[in-house]
């Protein structure tokens, strides 16, 4: 008889805690705002001329380093900087910079949105260095930006440096890495909504060396594409190449390598198979002599793996340098072209590619590229855009950019992309439980 009693009151106690809450519920509504986040660009810093490519003259923008944050038109689809850095509410377009020392090196890189993680594969830290770190903080707050360097004799320890609001700090690399010729650094933003961007200009005495602007990565991966590298040709000689590769974790990695051109696809010597030490920035010279102009380098490894080409170029007549980094897989967005006139490579297995192109007075028209291994284009001085649709699978691209005072280099990749952010509610029980 007891049994049966406890038995009837536990069936009782459940049952109520199921009406109770099938009948006390609260209806919830999820809203959200999809946006692109403002694009920031590259400070002109001293010497230095900075022009902007966009597509429109009605972008709004606002510059760091004052104390508005309130944006303007910006009047203009090339749109050159005075001073400080841009920020850009490009929205689905990427902007262009092209950076220039006048006659004697130039650089190319994409305006991008804050990262929380940026890798630059590139630049040296010994004497003849001329270059620098920009941290930009394009927040309302300041900025806690944690810095990690890898040289060829291992990782140096991390730095930490304070960016106002609003604001940009250039930090000389010899400061960070000083006498170390191969660097890699890794930019980790505590707070703050940060920008970097990494400057590798060289001279020795009077004589200016080159220079060029070192795209970022991401991050390590175990499939790295580099989709373009220049090949030219010096009094019957081939310029040189120089494969730069870090393995950021704790154990070696063992690589190899496929070269891909318009004269074929090959494996390069003395990479294959070869073991990369890891925590160390290790260099690879490239023999590489073909008539394609250009080419790309797929590098697999068994572990993540960081990478970039140093190539020595000419631009009527003027010897400079420029780092190819590796590409991501290439998506559908719009890349800014006014003033520039890139050449385009894709790479993949099979590349699959169409081009919506548009011009300054406003004509479009479609181009649509197929290739095995390898297909360029080559742009106009009058496009104003270029749009990347119906991209075949792992097809990564890069731009080629050359003018009189040297050569640029841009990985195909948004500079932003659609964030979706969640959108407080009002609750009338915070006021009436």
């Amino acid at each position: 008889m007891k049994n049966e009693r406890a038995l009837i009151l536990t069936i009782c106690i459940a049952f109520v805690l199921v009406a109770s809450n099938l009948l006390n519920f609260t209806v919830s509504t999820n809203k959200f705002r999809v946006s692109y986040p403002s694009t920031v660009c590259p400070p002109n810093t001293s010497g230095l001329s900075t022009a902007i490519s966009l597509t429109s003259s009605e972008m709004q923008f606002r510059k760091t380093g004052t104390k508005s944050m309130k944006t303007t038109t910006i009047k203009t689809s090339r749109y050159a900087v005075a001073s400080g850095s841009a920020v850009l509410e490009s929205e689905k377009i990427t902007p262009v910079v092209w950076q220039t020392r006048k006659g004697v090196w130039a650089g190319s890189v994409t305006c991008s949105a804050p990262s929380t993680s940026q890798w630059f594969v590139g630049a040296t830290g010994d004497i003849t260095s001329k270059g620098s770190l920009n941290l930009i903080n394009s927040g309302l707050g300041k900025a806690l930006v944690s810095v990690s360097i890898f040289t060829e004799n291992g990782p140096l320890t991390p730095q930490e440096f304070i960016v106002k609001a609003n604001s940009q700090k250039e930090i000389p690399l010899v400061a960070l890495a000083p006498g170390s010729k191969k660097i890699a650094i890794h930019i980790t933003p505590k707070s703050g909504r940060v920008n970097a961007f990494v400057v590798d200009e060289r001279g020795k005495g009077l004589k200016a060396l080159g220079g060029d602007l070192v795209n970022p990565t991401d991050g390590p991966t175990r499939l790295l594409e580099i989709p373009a590298i220049p090949q030219q040709v010096k009094k019957k000689t081939a310029t040189p190449h120089t494969l730069r590769l870090l393995v950021p974790g704790a154990i070696n990695a063992r690589i190899s390598a496929e070269i891909r051109s318009t004269d074929g696809t090959f494996s390069p010597l003395g990479i294959n198979g070869k073991v990369i030490a890891h925590q160390k920035v290790v260099e690879i010279p490239m023999d590489i002599t073909m008539k394609s102009g250009k080419f790309a380098l797929i590098i697999e490894s068994d572990q993540p793996i960081l990478g970039s080409v140093f190539s020595q170029t000419l631009a009527q007549g003027k010897s400079d340098f420029v780092w190819s980094t590796a590409s991501p897989k290439l998506t559908d967005f719009t890349l800014a072209t006014s003033g520039l006139a890139p050449s385009l490579v894709f790479t993949g297995t099979s590349v699959r590619v169409t081009l919506e192109i548009s011009s300054r007075k406003g004509a479009t028209k479609t181009v649509n590229l197929r290739g095995d291994d390898i297909a360029t284009y080559k742009v106009s001085t009058s496009t104003r855009s270029v749009r990347f649709v119906k991209i075949a699978r792992g097809v990564s691209g890069a731009a080629l950019i050359s003018s009189k005072s040297g050569y640029g280099y841009i990985p195909l990749a948004p500079g932003s992309v659609l964030t979706k952010s969640s959108i407080p509610t009002s609750d009338i029980s915070v006021l009436n439980p």
